[in-house]
């Protein structure tokens, strides 16, 4: 037969706390093993959700650093229009303050006051990106002969140029700085569509303009530029367009290269996006070029919008630059991941160790259960030895303490009767002495009833019959009613079962539990004491609480030891087997006795009994 599936019947072994070997059970608890030493399905759902749980939280992770990331682009990029517009409205400020400038001198203002005005305005070091700033006058064919006179008293060599076939002329008349600007003095702007256009606008509109893509003349490397208008008329402003094309005198202008805008508006050390401007097909600025340091050629993000300058429409091509993949890095989700699936291979480590383990487990067990067989024989004998030894031990408590009593009666008689005699023939230290052999006799009386009381509770035989809890209490009551009257107890009961059971065992369980609450007190405290029970669904939990010394927690497995005692009899009169009888009639009936308590803050002693014995009705039998 195989040694595993062996039959092995329970057996309690006396003297053991009433433990029982119950190999059914531990065979039960072998098949038990052997399920849990396989992954079960249960494993791969905890290891599925964490697996989620860890994808899920780097997803929602990602999607807050991306846009998060997203946003600081977008600001970014609409921050670089914002800072052209705005600097463009302070060039415009410049000119419109030019114009005021002419208003003031009557329109006749002449190189060295438009000098000094240029100089006031500190050009290179308020205006960044700035070429300069200059005056352009209308002049017509008819015109033309008084305005060079004019312009040859102060400079002999000015002179317009290019020609051209147009029938007026948009001079450029001053231009401050002259030194980096002296190729576009004289120069006519009607010369040429985009400066001419933007000019007949700004004359016919009264608002600043800026022109079409240009390269200005005095700019050498030929790269994109544009002019900005600010136009002014004779007598003030004017409603209408004809108004103005009537009165118009000429306009201050400032010519920029587009290159030193951007430096002078945008440092790259201070933004981490590439820009591109265009002007319809022409570009004004590009920074998406290989050549450039910072550029990304496989942006994070791109972003293109229009905005409109002065009668122009600019497109801004905005791209992430590489500092700005740099600042944007965020290790966080992948942080998450990469710490959630090192959580989920240490959970699926876990579980395959345990496995392992279990089986394991599974093999010494079966080697214990083999090695069991061939030691049955012994063990039997064994538990033998030990239920006849325990069983001796039992019949000598009880003949002894029977015995003690005979003999132990005669020497507290005689003495009492030599007490009550002889006491007044006798000096003080005979007194004395004869009162210690009359104490220690009633004491040694106490101990043995108590001791045969306990013997006797494994020797008779325990006759079971309806037990009505609430009349037991009554009886309590009635056998300390004199000792409840002495200390002013005050006792709660509340509703008690109907059980089956010895009464008399009952009695002396729920008598010694109260007498103990009574006796335990502070002096001068009043007892206070409630009785109780609880109902669960295989048994019963019966309470008795008071509000007495209470007990120390390494002293409260100690108090249900036959004679152990936590004072000294001065303090409090006992012999130390009230609780261990207690103990003893409650297991006897399958059920157990602890108690909770602090020191200080009074005892709750809880004794549990299973409903096998105890009829499930409460006041059954009221």
């Amino acid at each position: 037969m195989d040694a595993q599936n062996v039959p092995i019947k329970a057996r309690k072994v006396p003297g053991m706390n009433d433990a029982l070997i119950d190999m059914d059970a531990l065979l039960q608890e072998k098949k038990s093993i052997e399920r849990a030493a396989k992954l079960h399905w249960l494993h791969w759902v905890v290891i599925g959700l964490s697996l989620l749980l860890t994808f899920g939280a780097w997803y929602f992770t990602k999607q807050q650093v991306d846009e998060k990331v997203s946003n600081r682009f977008a600001r970014e990029a609409d921050q670089v229009a914002e800072l052209i517009y705005e600097r463009m409205q302070k060039y415009e400020d410049a000119l419109w303050g030019g114009v005021a400038a002419i208003h003031s001198q009557s329109f006749g203002i002449d190189y060295e006051e438009w000098k000094r005005f240029s100089d006031t305005l500190q050009i290179e070091k308020k205006y960044p990106g700035i070429n300069g700033i200059g005056v352009i006058h209308y002049v017509t064919p008819e015109s033309m002969k008084s305005y060079l006179e004019l312009q040859h008293l102060d400079r002999p060599d000015y002179k317009i140029h290019p020609p051209h076939e147009k029938n007026e002329y948009w001079p450029i008349t001053y231009i401050e700085p002259v030194e980096t600007n002296a190729a576009a003095v004289g120069l006519d702007i009607a010369h040429e569509t985009n400066r001419h256009t933007a000019a007949v606008n700004a004359r016919d509109s009264g608002e600043a303009q800026i022109t079409g893509p240009i390269f200005l003349v005095q700019d050498a490397q030929k790269t994109p530029g544009f002019l900005f208008y600010a136009p002014f008329y004779r007598g003030g402003t004017y409603s209408t367009e004809v108004e103005r094309q009537k009165n118009f005198v000429g306009m201050v202008y400032a010519p920029f290269v587009f290159k030193k805008l951007m430096a002078g508006t945008l440092e790259k050390e201070k933004r981490h996006v590439g820009i591109q401007i265009t002007d319809g097909d022409t570009d004004l600025y590009n920074e998406h070029t290989e050549n450039e340091k910072d550029f990304d050629p496989n942006p994070l993000f791109k972003k293109q919008f229009d905005v409109s300058f002065y009668g122009r429409m600019w497109n801004f091509d905005i791209w992430s630059a590489k500092s700005f993949r740099k600042e944007a890095g965020n290790n966080k989700p992948m942080t998450i991941l990469l710490g959630g699936l090192m959580i989920d291979a240490m959970l699926l480590a876990i579980f395959i160790l345990l496995s392992r383990s279990n089986r394991r487990a599974i093999n010494f067990a079966n080697h214990m259960t083999e090695g069991y067989q061939s030691k049955e024989k012994e063990l039997e004998d064994i538990v033998e030895k030990l239920s006849d030894s325990n069983e001796e031990l039992e019949r000598f408590a009880y003949i002894a303490a029977h015995d003690l009593q005979e003999p132990l009666r005669m020497v507290t008689s005689f003495s009492q009767l030599l007490k009550e005699k002889y006491e007044s023939t006798l000096d003080d230290k005979a007194k004395e002495y004869l009162g210690f052999c009359v104490d220690g006799a009633a004491r040694m009386k106490a101990l043995v009833d108590d001791l045969l009381e306990y013997s006797r509770i494994t020797n008779d035989v325990d006759t079971s019959q309806d037990v009505d809890c609430s009349a037991i209490m009554d009886v309590v009551l009635d056998n300390l009613s004199e000792r409840i009257q002495e200390t002013k107890s005050e006792i709660s009961v509340g509703t008690l079962p109907v059980i089956s059971g010895n009464p008399v065992r009952f009695t002396r369980l729920i008598q010694n539990l109260v007498c103990n609450a009574i006796k335990y007190q502070n002096p001068g405290n009043v007892p206070k004491i409630h009785v109780d029970v609880t109902e669960k669904q295989d048994e019963w939990i019966f309470s008795v609480k008071d509000n007495g010394i209470g007990i120390k927690e390494e002293y409260q497995q100690q108090i249900f030891s036959p004679f152990k005692r936590l004072h000294t009899n001065q303090e409090y009169i006992g012999t130390g087997i009230g609780l261990a009888v207690c103990k003893k009639i409650v297991e006897m009936k399958g059920g157990r006795l602890w108690v909770e308590s602090n020191a200080g803050e009074g005892s709750i002693f809880y004794f549990l009994l299973p409903k096998a014995d105890i009829k499930n009705k409460i006041g059954e039998a009221a």
